[in-house]
Formats: C-alpha cells, sequence, structure tokens
C-alpha cells in the first residue's frame, strides 16, 4: 500500500475509533473544546490592541494545556496498544512538552537558516515528542529512532505534518475576517469541529508511530 493511501486508511480507522469509542474519548474532546473556546476571547472588540500581552499569555497557556490534551489522548491510545491501563497524565506530560519544545528549536533553527533546511528537520524529529511519551525504554535514543523512521517512510510522516497544517489553516483564515463579532462567532462554532479532527488526528499520529515501529521491528 503506497504511504498516502496508508495514511488515509489509518485517518479513516482513527474517525472510525473515535465515533465507535466516543464516551472514551469524551473527556478529552471537551477538554480541547473549551481550551478553544477560550482562544476565541475578542481582546481586539474589549478593548486591546492587536497581539497584547494578555492575549500572548493566553494563546501560551492554551498552547500548553492543547499539548497536555494531545498527550491524554495518546495515552489513551497506548493502553490500548498494550492491553494496559492508562498511564498518569502528569508524569508523561512534562516529557512530551520538552521533546515538543526540543523539536520545535531545531525547526526553527532549520527555518532560521533557510526553508528547505527547516522542512528536513522537521520530517527528521516530527515522531520524537509521540516516541518520548510511547516508548517506555528511558536508554532509547528518541531523535534517532524518529530519524529512523522518517528514512523508513518520509512520505507517511509527511503526509501526517501536512494533515496538521492543514487543519490550522482555517484557524488562521478566521483571524482575517476584520469584523470581531463574526469572527467571533464563526471561531465559535468551528472549535466544536476543530476540538474533534485534533483528537482524530492525535489517534492517528500514534497509529502512523507503531506502524513504523513495526516496520523497523523496533523492539523498544
Amino acid at each position: 500500500m503506497g504511504s498516502v493511501k496508508l495514511f488515509f486508511s489509518l485517518l479513516i480507522d482513527s474517525f472510525k475509533a473515535f465515533k465507535k469509542e466516543f464516551p472514551e474519548y469524551l473527556g478529552s474532546y471537551l477538554a480541547m473544546l473549551i481550551l478553544n473556546l477560550v482562544a476565541c476571547y475578542p481582546f481586539e472588540g474589549m478593548g486591546f490592541e492587536q497581539n497584547s500581552f494578555h492575549e500572548i499569555v493566553l494563546q501560551i497557556i492554551v498552547g500548553i494545556m492543547s499539548l497536555i490534551v494531545i498527550v491524554n489522548v495518546i495515552l489513551i491510545e497506548k493502553s490500548k496498544a498494550k492491553n494496559l491501563d492508562k498511564e498518569e497524565l502528569m508524569y508523561a506530560a512534562p516529557t512530551y512538552l520538552i521533546y515538543t519544545l526540543y523539536s520545535t528549536l531545531l525547526i526553527l533553527a532549520g527555518l532560521f537558516c533557510f526553508v528547505v533546511p527547516g522542512i528536513i528537520i522537521a520530517v527528521l524529529v516530527g515522531m520524537v515528542p509521540l516516541a518520548s511519551v510511547l516508548i517506555d525504554n528511558d536508554s532509547v535514543n528518541y531523535f534517532k529512532i524518529s530519524y529512523r523512521m522518517a528514512r523508513k517512510d518520509a512520505v507517511l510522516v509527511i503526509c501526517f505534518g501536512l494533515a496538521t497544517l492543514i487543519m490550522e489553516l482555517p484557524t488562521f483564515g478566521l483571524d482575517l475576517i476584520p469584523n470581531w463579532k463574526v469572527q467571533l462567532g464563526a471561531s465559535f462554532v468551528y472549535s466544536f469541529f476543530d476540538s474533534a479532527v485534533m483528537v482524530i488526528l492525535t489517534i492517528t499520529s500514534v497509529r502512523v508511530f507503531y506502524h513504523l515501529k513495526r516496520a523497523l521491528n523496533d523492539p523498544s
């Protein structure tokens, strides 16, 4: 099966799992929805300047909390894959956040030099945060296994990255709406869809990771 076709197959399976086992994902969905709704707060409509300090702080907090919700979904998938009880979020979340920061800094460094190196680095380190949660062996180099996965099937990793970027495009588009009341209403409605897509893409990311891990015959 081609990499693109495989990705869409995993995406569809993830969507079906989300629908079938919705009660299991309900908490994560509601948490993501609340965060998205909080992010809709109309700072400009309330008299604040665009990109004010308060807005930036809120966006940072929402971003961090969203990553924690993502970790919760990852742990749900991990428990199902290993047929074990779900691990504690308080132990996995800090590790995921740290490795997300490491990966982001590397990508930004590549983009600062030239665009192409940044894209290449993004593909090579794309699985690092997932590896930090899904692999229990502390002796494993998460960057090395992410690199091996990208070498094994770069197209599959790119497909996941593109899907994540495409999901963010409507949000950027909503920010361009000049009327803050219309923007608020549109963002409010879109939050319900966006929250579901985020959970589904996270489920897909775990399935992509495990597929690549099996392809590498990695025992970790």
